[in-house]
């Protein structure tokens, strides 16, 4: 008997506990992270100017990043590597610098004719992007 009124006891303890968790408000207000911006998208626009480009000329690489339709000033990180497709280019990756209203710049230029694979490598938050483009640099 005594066994049956411990065993219906925890019974109930355990259904209490479950039933009492499980009744909580399902409002999870604040629990939303896309409200801070910590988890809504990183928006990067990659531009390189002139175009088309040649050897040894002033090249403009800008990079513009937004998250919830607003400039990100603070990156964690941006930076622009660039690869040539031939074997022997070198590959490269250097941090752009920001120049204000979320604009992210690298000025550079190429030694040789070849073409180019720019990514530019975004941090925000826990957010990362990694835009590419292909460029062509002729003599």
């Amino acid at each position: 008997m005594r066994r049956m009124i411990a065993g219906t006891s925890l019974l109930l303890i355990l259904l209490t506990g479950v039933v009492g968790c499980s009744s909580a408000s399902k409002d999870h207000a604040g629990m939303d992270m896309v409200n801070d911006g910590s988890l809504s998208p990183v928006i990067v626009e990659l531009s390189i100017q002139p175009d088309p480009v040649k050897v040894k000329e002033n090249v403009k690489i800008e990079v513009l990043v937004t998250q919830n339709n607003k400039q990100v000033t603070d990156a964690d990180k941006v930076s622009i590597e660039i690869v040539p497709t031939a074997a022997n280019g070198k590959h490269i990756e250097m941090p752009a610098k920001h120049v204000g209203d979320g604009k992210y710049v690298l000025e550079t230029s190429f030694d040789q004719a070849d073409k180019y694979s720019v990514t530019s490598h975004v941090t925000v938050g826990a957010m990362h992007t990694m835009p590419k483009k292909e460029i062509t640099v002729t003599d």
